[in-house]
């Protein structure tokens, strides 16, 4: 005899990815609704690793309190700002700024440092060479417990924790500050370090000539400029000027009085009046170094160029790409120049310059490389191909730009840092969502009017128009990483993965710490890895520690550690029907490591109701150990979705099950007709 309610089983054998747009009950198997902080390799769902936290002596003042806190205003009318706390020897103040910290990272290479990779991390005043192999000498500190006492071995000998960094100094008087756009960019076997100074900002906002305009006496000109404020040594450009050694030419000053300063022209140079449209500001030169560890950064050289005035030397600007043993420089909103092959001091504004989408509401954002000598130009509402020569003849009035060609005009990139070439396709973030560029056989790239990041554009929606410019992305180990501010945060608290392999978003990851910048470099000579540099002073090397994230500050001790909590949740199960069913239970393949631990609940869809399952399991048999969990629901719904988190070491979710018991056919009677 049938059973009146037979038993089904729903569930998924495997995980490849999460799609948390989409209407749960359509997910095919395999996919999830959510994941967070796991990795889904070869089907299965394991937490990720922990971050190592590096470098702890690299700013040794005050650092800010990473913990969240909030103060309330003692009467309405209060006006409630952005503080940051600090702690140092003077104890506990309150800061509208942080006057510190990384403010611009990259992986540098050069035979001038044993032919290796090193991270290099610009701080407020000078940098630092991160090494790892004791090449370039080595920083070590006691390893205290979180009461400040240090640890010692079975002997009773101090731990003593080695970092090993060199620093690097800038020259004088140059410094980074938060208001500053700063990037690095490697070039030519050097690290140019560029700073481009906030104009809103007093005494860097442009300024007009004043009576007497620019007087010239053999090499030595006199600009007027009633209360300059300017002194010795700093550095200006002058724009607008009807005199080519005074139209974008950027100057260090000899010397200064109240209503004028000095400085050194080619001689022949002509006098030039005052008049309106000719200005002066203040700017940050960029900065290089050579990657010897005894020199420090060099000012890159100012004033005109040997070749004469209507060429330029590298100016300051926040950025820089290197394509084709050239440097892109942006001049302005929408054009960039070019140096000449192999000198990055040498720019033609007139032959080495292209210009996109000239007298539109719109912006260059980056320059990046493609095939055949052509650049990408993101633009944030806009793409454009630029095919450029390497030869030009201005007697034929043969240019250097040969072609640009519009992409598309429905989408932009909104932030430079995050787009990286992974083989034939081009990631970037845009305002519509993350994209790919995707070039054909022909090598034409061609864009899709659906952004990559479709399948989690609810979760891409977290990320604010106006602060997205400092997400960061990078490829590394077949997957596309995408730091980016979610939720309001100044800083990038989110990290989200697509999986190359699985071809699907595998995790949105959280740490303890912002995420100012992503690197790819090499860890003790043998492989490449992850690392994120931290606003807050601090490199961590990512997907590193089976415990846990280290905490971000060095003072807590080696005892102190962040579990990473996993989680993710199941495609909704409904057995293909829309109507109710009595689910019975739930079973689950789980591997625990020692001392690793679990949490299962199941979420019942109409009527909506949350059951716990397993409010906590622990492995403590010493041992990895695998489980098989049949935990009863004994619940009438119409779906139901389990969800699972890990709060302890690295669990792994291979197979999730559910069965339920199904409505019987109904009664037929078989009748036959005369």
């Amino acid at each position: 005899m049938p059973l009146e309610s037979p038993t089904a089983r729903d569930g998924d054998a495997g995980f490849v990815g999460f799609a948390s747009r989409l209407n749960p009950v359509a997910l095919p198997a395999g996919m999830l609704q959510s994941s967070e902080n796991m990795r889904l390799d070869r089907g299965t769902a394991k937490t990720r690793k922990g971050a190592r936290r590096l470098a702890d002596d690299l700013l040794p003042g005050d650092f800010p309190v990473t913990l969240p806190f909030r103060f309330d205003p003692i009467e309405t009318s209060e006006t409630v700002l952005d503080f940051t706390l600090a702690i140092g020897t003077n104890g506990v103040r309150l800061l509208t700024d942080y006057p510190n910290g990384v403010f611009a990272s990259g992986a540098y290479r050069s035979p001038g440092l044993n032919n290796r990779e090193y991270v290099l991390l610009a701080t407020a005043t000078g940098a630092f060479v991160y090494d790892d192999t004791n090449s370039l000498g080595e920083v070590t500190s006691l390893i205290t417990d979180h009461t400040g006492d240090p640890i010692t071995d079975e002997l009773g000998n101090e731990l003593v924790a080695v970092n090993y960094l060199q620093p690097v100094s800038f020259p004088e008087g140059e410094i980074i500050e938060p208001t500053d756009k700063v990037s690095m960019v490697q070039a030519f076997d050097r690290m140019y370090l560029l700073r481009e100074a906030d104009q809103n900002v007093a005494g860097w906002g442009p300024k007009e000539l004043t009576a007497g305009g620019i007087g010239v006496s053999g090499t030595t000109a006199t600009v007027y400029c009633t209360g300059h404020g300017y002194s010795a040594g700093l550095r200006v450009r002058l724009d607008g000027g009807s005199v080519a050694a005074f139209a974008g030419h950027e100057y260090d000053i000899v010397s200064v009085s109240t209503n004028s300063f000095t400085i050194t022209v080619p001689s022949g140079t002509s006098a030039m009046a005052a008049a309106s449209g000719r200005t002066m500001r203040r700017v940050k030169p960029p900065l290089y170094w050579t990657g010897d560890i005894t020199t420090p950064f060099v000012k890159a050289p100012g004033g005109v160029p040997a070749e004469g005035a209507t060429y330029r030397r590298m100016r300051s600007v926040p950025w820089a790409s290197y394509i084709g043993n050239r440097l892109v420089l942006p001049d302005g909103r929408d054009q960039v120049m070019l140096s000449d092959v192999l000198e990055p001091d040498v720019y033609d504004p007139f032959w080495s310059s292209f210009r996109a989408n000239k007298g539109s509401n719109d912006y260059i954002v980056a320059v990046h490389p493609w095939v055949e000598g052509s650049f990408l130009i993101f633009m944030r509402n806009s793409i454009w191909l630029a095919t450029v020569n390497q030869t030009y003849d201005p007697s034929s009035g043969d240019g250097l730009v040969s072609r640009l060609d519009l992409l598309t005009d429905e989408i932009g990139c909104s932030a430079r840092r995050s787009i990286a070439t992974a083989g034939q396709y081009i990631y970037f973030l845009s305002d519509a969502g993350v994209y790919r560029l995707d070039a054909r056989l022909d090598l034409k790239l061609r864009g899709d009017t659906k952004p990559l990041s479709d399948p989690i554009a609810d979760q891409i929606a977290r990320i604010p128009s106006d602060g997205a410019e400092n997400a960061v992305g990078l490829w590394h180990d077949n997957r596309y990483y995408l730091a980016a501010p979610v939720d309001g945060a100044d800083l990038n608290n989110a990290l989200f993965i697509y999986s190359a392999l699985n071809e699907q978003w595998e995790s949105i990851d959280s740490y303890p710490f912002g995420i100012s910048n992503l690197i790819v470099a090499q860890r003790n000579a043998t492989s490449r890895r992850l690392f994120a540099a931290s606003l807050t002073g601090k490199l961590f090397l990512l997907e590193d520690v089976e415990r846990g994230d280290d905490p971000p500050d060095s003072t807590l001790g080696i005892d102190y550690f962040t579990p990473v909590g996993g989680r993710l949740k199941t495609r909704r199960y409904g057995f293909g029907t829309m109507g109710s069913k009595r689910f019975v239970r739930v079973m689950s393949d789980v591997v625990l490591p020692n001392t690793g631990s679990i949490k299962v609940n199941a979420l019942m869809v109409n009527p909506d109701k949350e059951i716990e399952l397993v409010p906590g399991m622990t492995n403590t048999s010493g041992l990895a150990e695998d489980y098989t969990l049949k935990q009863p629901i004994r619940t009438k719904a119409h779906y139901c979705e389990i969800e699972f988190e890990t709060t302890a070491e690295r669990p792994e979710i291979r197979t999730v099950g559910v069965e339920a018991a199904m409505p019987s056919m109904p009664q037929t009677e078989t009748r036959h007709s005369e």
